[in-house]
């Protein structure tokens, strides 16, 4: 059982201020000139000091300085954003680079998912209760999963059953074509995972996924990503993988 919590949300972070962020960091505004801004706008909502350093410590991972590893796909992240400014693609690049430099949030993305498959919806206990049996029975574990499903409760992926219920259901959903687009959140949910490899058929319906559709997914569409590589495990199973050596990193 792992001894050590990976790094995770420690408050609510609304998706507005991860939008805000996303736009200051594609204007190449450095953090420490982006910050006052997002302070700001955070201290609207939260004008607790604590509060308001740790929304900031998260909107700096994930859109000004991403954690070892996730460096070209926040680059890549900022050129997706610059090309098409639209709801969908702020969603899908919020989602994809959240769950690569939290992978802590990206196991509550995937254990929501997989009861939402099985059952159509899931109970916070029931969330709450996989992670512990990943990370440890601790209250900590418990009270950041809730940090968690409160942000997925803001960005509108999942919806409440009932008011104060702690019943969750499925909420908005979106649907990616566009190849480097889905290329680049294969990368995402990789590291995310933090899996080497993995089955192309296990990747474009992986649980963590659960509030985005893949569509018309290849092995060419893969391709336009340069960090993936495309193999044979099998005649019938494709598998995708990261380039580890220092064209991924170029």
């Amino acid at each position: 059982m792992p001894s050590k919590i990976e790094i995770a949300f420690r408050r609510k972070v609304r998706a507005v201020w991860l939008d805000q962020g996303m736009a200051l960091a594609a204007g190449n505004l450095p953090w420490q000139d982006a910050k006052p801004a997002l302070a700001g706008a955070i201290a609207e909502e939260n004008p607790g000091a604590e509060t308001i350093r740790k929304v900031l410590e998260h909107v700096r991972r994930i859109w000004f300085e991403p954690p070892t590893g996730c460096e070209r796909l926040h680059a890549d992240a900022l050129e997706l954003y610059r090309s098409r400014n639209s709801a969908e693609v702020r969603f899908l690049l919020n989602w994809g680079m959240t769950v690569a430099a939290y992978p802590f949030v990206g196991s509550v993305a995937e254990a929501l998912g997989r009861l939402l498959k099985l059952q159509q919806q899931a109970h916070r206990a029931d969330i709450q209760r996989r992670l512990r049996e990943q990370h440890g029975d601790r209250d900590f574990v418990s009270r950041i999963t809730r940090y968690d499903v409160s942000s997925f409760l803001d960005w509108g992926v999942i919806l409440e059953a009932r008011t104060r219920s702690a019943i969750y259901t499925a909420g908005t959903t979106i649907s990616l074509k566009n190849p480097g687009q889905i290329a680049w959140l294969a990368e995402a949910v990789l590291i995310s995972r933090r899996e080497n490899q993995m089955a192309l058929s296990h990747l474009t319906n992986h649980p963590v996924l659960f509030p985005i559709t893949l569509q018309n997914v290849s092995a060419a569409a893969l391709r336009t990503n340069p960090r993936i590589h495309i193999g044979r495990q099998s005649l019938n199973e494709e598998v995708v993988s990261l380039h580890s050596g220092p064209s991924a990193a170029t």
